[in-house]
């Protein structure tokens, strides 16, 4: 438990916006569905979509990139990452400034929910939560507000 918690503390000082420099999780910016991810004041882990998106919007990124690789993982109500061991949805585009979120190695569409998701382009990744929009309303998605204070708590 000690490992986690100086690995945490090592992580949070590492990510720190410093003289107006970018966080090191957000090295550059993403947007979904035409929403710009924004780092919220207090959570350096990791930029928002503030509204849900559909499941087949496109996620650019600023510029250009030799690859994209985009891993999306499913996140509990409390905002944790799913269990060990299951899988993510992988997103791949050669060559390109954008991909849409349906377009996953294993083509099944991700369902509606909250993801994590680290978008590797340029040698770095930006970390972003976003939802994808659930029409029938079945799903219960906590707010930004609780999966940020969820993180807090485990540091």
């Amino acid at each position: 438990m000690k490992i986690i918690a100086i690995f945490t503390a090592l992580l949070i000082t590492a990510t720190c916006a410093q003289d107006g420099k970018r966080p090191t999780l957000y090295p550059f910016d993403v947007t979904i569905g035409g929403q710009k991810a924004v780092m919220q004041e207090g959570n350096i882990l990791f930029a928002v979509i503030e509204k849900p998106v559909k499941v087949d919007s496109l996620l650019e990124i600023e510029k250009e990139a030799p690859m994209i690789i985009i891993n999306a993982f499913a996140c509990k109500e409390n905002g944790e990452v799913m269990a060990p061991g299951q899988q993510p949805a992988v997103i791949l585009a050669n060559k390109a400034k954008s991909v849409k979120l349906n377009a996953t190695m294993d083509k099944k569409p991700l369902k509606p929910g909250r993801y994590l998701a680290n978008i590797v382009a340029h040698g770095g990744t930006s970390r972003v939560v976003f939802v994808v929009e659930d029409k029938s309303g079945k799903i219960k998605i906590p707010s930004i507000k609780d999966v940020v204070d969820f993180l807090k708590k485990k540091s």
